[in-house]
């Protein structure tokens, strides 16, 4: 597995530690999870039910090889809540580079109409081009647009995956749009990432609290509000026209 032990790529091996010998039971989940949201949606659609596809027994220290993409859940003792998740990626995590990992991604700053081009279309890497051309105004703009995007994408897969990819979670979707916070500061039950100056909006700032997960321990969930909307949509619309900085 990866130095972090919260995924294992594609034809990477992972053993579980324990007891020489003791049994443990492996879960593999083909739940695909979806994005995080816009921060200002209240009322967040939580996704598909969770479905295991596939279970087996190993024992301890024993190699097992991660075949399959998506979240394996093990324990020691079914009869509780209590195990250790982790989630299969891609053999190129967190750096993506095939067109199939690359473009999901873009749902954050895409249409709906521009997402099922890259996924139906003829020619998914040429409606993707065309994409970053279109909102740059020019080749360079485009280059330039194109590697800060995939940076923040990659930056948040390795710094924020638990049991689902990091640029799928909730600081992932605000670390991707808005950057690197200026500051990040402990509030009662989680932390707060701020930004000095964004537009005209002066200070914004995003409290992430922690929550109790059974695959991954703790992890932060964003404290949604609609009083986000127009800070939202005016960066985003800086991504579409090409001025992000």
């Amino acid at each position: 597995m990866s130095n972090n032990t919260n995924y294992a790529k594609y034809g990477e091996s992972f053993s579980v530690k324990g007891n020489a010998g003791a049994p443990y039971f492996v879960y593999h989940f083909s739940t695909d999870f979806m994005p995080a949201p816009p921060p200002m949606v209240e009322d967040a659609n939580l996704g598909n039910p969770m479905v295991v596809d596939t279970s087996f027994q190993v024992a301890a220290e024993e190699t097992v090889l991660v075949n399959k993409q998506g979240l394996y859940y093990i324990q020691s003792d079914t009869t509780t809540k209590d195990g250790k998740g982790f989630i299969g990626v891609a053999e190129n995590f967190p750096k993506y580079k095939k067109m199939k990992n690359l473009y999901p991604t873009m749902v954050y700053i895409s249409t709906q109409n521009e997402m099922m081009s890259f996924i139906q279309g003829e020619r998914p890497r040429l409606a993707f081009e065309n994409f970053w051309l279109n909102v740059a105004g020019s080749p360079d703009n485009a280059k330039r647009l194109i590697k800060v995007y995939f940076e923040r994408v990659t930056e948040a897969n390795i710094k924020f995956t638990d049991y689902k990819e990091g640029w799928k979670t909730d600081r992932g979707i605000i670390y991707i749009i808005f950057g690197s916070p200026d500051t990040i500061s402990n509030i009662d039950g989680g932390i707060r990432w701020s930004y000095n100056s964004n537009l005209n909006h002066g200070q914004v700032e995003f409290d992430f609290l922690e929550e109790d997960n059974q695959f991954t321990g703790t992890h932060y969930e964003l404290k949604r509000s609609y009083d986000y909307k127009r800070i939202w949509f005016d960066t985003v619309k800086k991504w579409r026209n090409g001025t992000l900085q």
